[in-house]
């Protein structure tokens, strides 16, 4: 399980000084159509991240070009990928996502994210609670690499 102390502000880890949320944010919402917020939340005792996606018309579910994989897929890799690099809050005992707009809703969400390899329970409304295990498996220990915008997008990753 990923360590629930977040670095030293400041300090590097291997990949460079700690990144922000703020940076994941923005990296997030560099995809056109994309609106985001990652914050710490409480459920009583336990700390965890709260992510929230919101998509508009600009952003469709066309299948992503070469892999199969539907651009839903893999917007979610990329935007748990972004959390999971943030340095500055830990996720200590999951996560949990909301994706909304466009038609999205929790049964499209958990789809999408089978087809990554990441469980996902039914949270409250439209959210799910992701497992940290999955996340750890997925994108290494916390926090991890930062990831590239995927070409489906108009990155080079």
């Amino acid at each position: 399980m990923p360590s629930a102390q977040r670095p030293p502000a400041g300090d590097p880890s291997p990949s460079g000084p700690v990144r922000s949320i703020d940076e994941s944010v923005e990296a997030i919402q560099a995809i056109d159509g994309v609106t985001a917020r990652i914050a710490r939340a409480n459920d009583g005792s336990r700390g965890y991240l709260s992510v929230n996606v919101e998509l508009d018309e600009a952003f469709t579910a066309e299948v992503a070009a070469g892999d199969g994989e539907t651009r839903d897929a893999a917007l979610l890799d990329f935007v748990l990928g972004q959390v999971w690099s943030q340095g500055e809050e830990s996720p200590e005992q999951y996560v949990t996502l909301g994706v909304t707009g466009a038609g999205r809703d929790q049964a499209a969400v958990t789809a999408a994210l089978a087809q990554i390899g990441v469980s996902a329970i039914p949270y409250s409304g439209q959210s799910v609670s992701l497992k940290l295990a999955d996340l750890e498996s997925r994108y290494g220990s916390w926090p991890g690499a930062v990831p590239e915008l995927p070409a489906t997008f108009g990155g080079t990753g």
